[in-house]
């Protein structure tokens, strides 16, 4: 039997999933991987490119997008291996990250998931592990980080201060690229697949912790993420299904003091920065038009 199964979620990146798909089939693994694609009803040619090239994959083709949580629930259910690795389409993997993170995660039995250090398309630094912030944290990530990725608050959460280059826990890492324990798996039941997109490797993070299993960084592991490459063809969509998904996450696990109070001010605090970057977003389009520099706001960017 294998070891690991890749689980890698698709829409519309064709040519992103053919890199990704390479990739793992290049891992200096000796313990044998199971691929599976679901394809969130992709229309340019995705899962053609699968059946043609790919023979040895296992292909869920879903007519319609059911969200990215639900694919990767629909992955864990199909495959039986013990360590279920999550991934985007649009990651590459260097040949020896998927034996870097199953070492891990036999060293430490009690960790339930790893990350590996993400690098951006041009090899810089994503910062994909980082804290679960306070709502004073959060406020100011969210709208001052927009504009100052520099301040305080932001660094302190996205871990600017950690290094980078020691294996240790933390709160929670991208679900961009995951690897997971499927015994701690079954003790959470998986993703919360009322998150449609955004949130919910945060979440899953989050109830790991309170389960009892750790969640560590692996640097020794190294992807590529080519991030957003199927969010920025509906930006604004992508967008308001990531606030969404802040606000869900917000209501399943704030238990402080003066709930309801709190509740309706994130809520809007969460509705205003929606329409700032919606906003800002059309702002950047006008003067691209008019040949000013580009730029787009993206979910999972700040």
């Amino acid at each position: 039997m294998n070891r690991v199964a890749a689980v890698v979620i698709n829409r519309n990146t064709r040519d992103f999933l053919r890199d990704c798909l390479a990739s793992i089939e290049d891992q200096d693994f000796a313990g044998g991987i199971s691929t599976w694609v679901i394809d969130n009803g992709s229309n340019d040619g995705s899962p053609e490119m699968v059946i043609s090239e790919f023979p040895s994959a296992n292909l869920v083709w879903n007519s319609r997008n059911t969200g990215y949580a639900r694919a990767c629930n629909k992955g864990i259910e199909l495959s039986r291996e013990p360590c279920v690795m999550i991934m985007n389409s649009d990651v590459v993997l260097r040949p020896d990250t998927v034996v870097q993170l199953v070492e891990s995660l036999d060293r430490n039995p009690g960790t339930g998931v790893v990350g590996p250090k993400v690098l951006n398309s041009d090899g810089s630094l994503q910062y994909s592990c980082r804290r679960f912030p306070s709502i004073k944290e959060s406020f100011v990530h969210a709208f001052v980080g927009i504009f100052k990725a520099g301040n305080p608050y932001s660094e302190s959460y996205r871990m600017m201060d950690m290094d980078r280059e020691t294996e240790t826990e933390v709160d929670w890492v991208s679900g961009a690229f995951m690897a997971l324990r499927r015994d701690a798996l079954s003790d959470i039941r998986a993703f919360d697949d009322k998150y449609f997109m955004y949130v919910e490797d945060v979440d899953l993070c989050w109830r790991m912790r309170r389960a009892g299993w750790t969640v560590n960084y692996v640097p020794k592991a190294v992807a590529v993420h080519h991030i957003g490459m199927s969010g920025r063809q509906v930006p604004t969509r992508m967008v308001f299904c990531h606030h969404r998904s802040m606000l869900r996450f917000h209501r399943k696990t704030y238990e402080g003091p003066l709930r309801p109070l709190i509740h309706a001010v994130v809520a809007a605090g969460v509705a205003a920065r929606f329409l700032l970057i919606v906003a800002l977003n059309l702002f950047y389009r006008i003067r691209a038009a008019l040949g000013g520099a580009k730029r787009v706001i993206m979910p999972g960017r700040q």
